[in-house]
């Protein structure tokens, strides 16, 4: 179920699923078929566990898990990122720039798209406009069970709290298998 292909480029590197995946996966959803795209599971090199839509590509920074932890999202992911106080998770989009604190999240920012949002499962999140806003500069900081949505096209950022019907579509969509389970899933021993 969690499978893919990857491939990375140099130095401008890419992580994204093989083309020949992605196809398979596009026949059974968007040409008339019954299935449903299925996630694609990776763990980047400092620890973080991306489980991402197979048209997503992920660009880490230059320097990335030694001199800082910034990574280029196009597309949708669940990210579970552990805390690391001299190198914070930074997340860049088309329209935002969210910073972790150790957490499990939902992105949905395809740059084709001129909406994305944020859905905040666990921990707490820093989110600013990538853009100069001439309306609102200011961030939100998030707690577990809000989001934010922007539009760009209208300069439009709002803060709200996740509807559970929504927070259980996207982790339908995106099961975490056991092994990475959020904390509050797990059983004491």
């Amino acid at each position: 179920m969690l499978a893919g292909g990857w491939h990375c480029k140099g130095k401008g590197r890419e992580i994204r699923v093989d083309s020949a995946n992605v196809a398979d996966i596009d026949s059974m959803h968007g040409r008339g078929g019954q299935g449903t795209m299925k996630p694609v599971a990776t763990t980047l090199p400092d620890g973080t566990f991306v489980l991402m839509d197979p048209r997503t590509v992920i660009r880490p920074s230059e320097g990335f898990g030694k001199s800082n932890r910034d990574i280029q999202l196009d597309g949708e992911a669940m990210l579970i990122v552990r805390s690391n106080a001299g190198k914070p998770f930074v997340i860049h989009t088309r329209n935002l720039v969210i910073q972790v604190l150790g957490t499990r999240l939902h992105v949905d920012a395809f740059a084709s798209s001129p909406g994305e949002e944020v859905d905040l499962l666990e921990g707490r999140l820093k989110v600013t406009k990538s853009y100069h806003s001439s309306t609102d500069n200011e961030p939100e900081t998030l707690q577990a069970g809000e989001m934010v949505m922007i539009n760009r096209d209208i300069d439009l950022m709002e803060k709200e709290t996740l509807n559970p019907d929504e927070r259980k579509a996207v982790e339908k969509k995106f099961p975490l298998p056991d092994t990475i389970a959020p904390r509050s899933s797990r059983r004491s021993l």
